[in-house]
C-alpha cells in the first residue's frame, strides 16, 4: 500500500458529525469530522461487512453498525461495546482546507 496522502475532500464538505464515503488506496473509507478533527476508517464493519460510511450511526465519536450493533470509537478504532474487533484507521493530513488520507495506521 502506498504511503502517499490522497486528497479526498475539502474541509467545508465534511461538517461536524457527518460521514463521507471515499475511495482511496483501493479501499472504501469513511471520513468523519468529530470535534473539528478528521478521522478516516475502513467503511466495512469488521464484524459483518455493513458499510458504516453509508449506514452507520455516528453519535459523538462512536459509530454503531445498524446490522449487528457493534460500536466503535472513530478516534481510536477500538470497539467500545466489549467486542474484540477494531476499525482499521488511516492517517490524515489537512493542508489548505484539503483533507488527505494516507496509509493505514498501525501497519
Amino acid at each position: 500500500m502506498s504511503d502517499e496522502f490522497i486528497p479526498v475532500a475539502r474541509t467545508p464538505d465534511i461538517g461536524p458529525g457527518s460521514i463521507k464515503e471515499v475511495a482511496v488506496h483501493g479501499r472504501h473509507v469513511g471520513l468523519t469530522n468529530v470535534g473539528q478533527t478528521y478521522y478516516a476508517f475502513d467503511a466495512s464493519c469488521p464484524v459483518d461487512g455493513t458499510n458504516l460510511a453509508r449506514d452507520g450511526l455516528l453519535k459523538g465519536d462512536v459509530i454503531t453498525c445498524p446490522a449487528d450493533e457493534a460500536a466503535f470509537d472513530v478516534t481510536t478504532g477500538d470497539r467500545v461495546d466489549g467486542g474484540h474487533e477494531a476499525l482499521q484507521r488511516y492517517a490524515i493530513k489537512v493542508e489548505e482546507n484539503e483533507v488527505k488520507i494516507g496509509p493505514p495506521l498501525g501497519e
